[in-house]
């Protein structure tokens, strides 16, 4: 029994239009998965770009600006801190909360110290008062509070029980350098 040529013709095209039907849906579905590959890499790269070393030069300090700075801004090392001391990156950052953020790892997306620390001027001394209470959203008092308390624990277990002394940098000086006249 054969089929007459008209019908046959007509199969032909619907297998065709089928095919090219299932063509354009592979098509779009390789499609949209390129393009979900390429948003997920760029997306797990856009945090990656850790660089080794920081200089502390995002401040707006006034002093810095009105003339010229008596001492050179401070450059943090990364590298040297995570590989060479063995400090994880929790041991630094942490959330609102101040409780370490312990999983982070070098490349994933972090923000700025001045990103959340946002005050600029230390609070003042107020009558009655020796000392002006600490503000832990002023940066300049986060970063010290950060910096110089772990640099202290360093040397306190070199042998220096008061922490100023030892091959961590604790005092003004050591980590504030003179800037060239």
């Amino acid at each position: 029994m054969e089929i007459p040529l008209v019908k046959r013709q007509n199969k032909l095209l619907i297998i065709k239009g089928v095919k090219q039907i299932m063509n354009k849906k592979l098509l779009t579905l390789l499609l949209t998965a390129g393009l979900a590959v390429i948003f997920v890499a760029t997306g797990l790269y856009a945090g990656t770009d850790v660089p080794d070393t920081i200089t502390m030069d995002y401040n707006q300090y006034k002093k810095r600006t009105k003339k010229p700075p008596k001492t050179k801004f401070i450059v943090f090392t990364h590298m040297k801190h995570n590989v060479e001391y063995k400090i994880s990156c929790g041991d630094c950052h942490h959330d609102a909360d101040n409780k370490p953020l312990n999983d982070l790892k070098i490349g994933d997306d972090v923000q700025k110290c001045v990103e959340c620390h946002t005050k600029m001027a230390k609070p003042k001394k107020k009558k009655g008062e020796k000392k002006a209470k600490k503000d832990i959203m002023v940066l300049e008092t986060a970063m010290h509070g950060n910096c110089i308390d772990c640099h202290k624990e360093v040397n306190i277990k070199a042998g220096d029980p008061k922490g100023k002394k030892g091959p961590a940098p604790a005092s003004c000086t050591k980590c504030h350098l003179k800037a060239k006249k």
